[in-house]
């Protein structure tokens, strides 16, 4: 059976968006090659054909996750970068209805911990996402402000601890908290 000039390419993007929802559902190191593939409707043996390893995997995963959050429901406000745009994201991020969404929510903060343990590819995938995120939320496209890089840490932070805990009323009093001080601190000013 002949297969479609297009056929490898698109079941490699069906790998990535499975294993990008099999790893923020159920973290990294907690799924295997088998979940992903079966998540993507596919029979485990064909992953090498796509991927020289599980890590490797993850590195591009992330990069299609992170491109993917608005298509996916992720509150990401359309218009210009900057300020205005970054308030408007803080806002959708630490919602209830993001923290909700950990199939298809941010894969920045679902992996932050995973990440830190994998190696070098992985990190600067993560990296690159975080970047392109921080330079759509600051001023200064080419080099986000520290400003801007502690806004998307208490964004990533704060989004992980409400996901984290039991109580629902502190879950919200953690976004709640999390999105006035980075709302705040954004309309403080300039970057120091």
């Amino acid at each position: 059976m002949r297969y479609p000039a297009d056929h490898k390419a698109k079941t490699r993007a069906r790998i990535l968006d499975a294993a990008g929802r099999v790893f923020r559902r159920r973290g990294y190191h907690a799924s295997g090659v088998d979940a992903v593939m079966a998540e993507a409707g596919l029979k485990p043996g064909g992953f090498y054909a796509h991927f020289d390893s599980k890590e490797s995997l993850l590195a591009e995963a992330i990069d299609q996750a992170a491109a993917a959050m608005r298509a996916r429901g992720v509150p990401i406000p359309d218009g210009p970068s900057g300020r205005e745009w970054a308030s408007a994201f803080v806002a959708g991020y630490l919602s209830p209805t993001h923290r909700d969404a950990d199939d298809d929510g941010c894969p920045l903060a679902a992996l932050a911990s995973e990440v830190a343990r994998a190696g070098d590819p992985v990190k600067q995938s993560f990296e690159a996402a975080l970047l392109r995120m921080a330079s759509r939320m600051s001023t200064d496209r080419e080099a986000p402000d520290d400003r801007t890089l502690a806004v998307l840490a208490l964004c990533l932070g704060g989004l992980g601890l409400s996901r984290a805990v039991f109580d629902e009323t502190l879950a919200l009093r953690i976004l709640a908290a999390c999105r006035t001080l980075a709302t705040e601190a954004l309309a403080d000013g300039t970057p120091r």
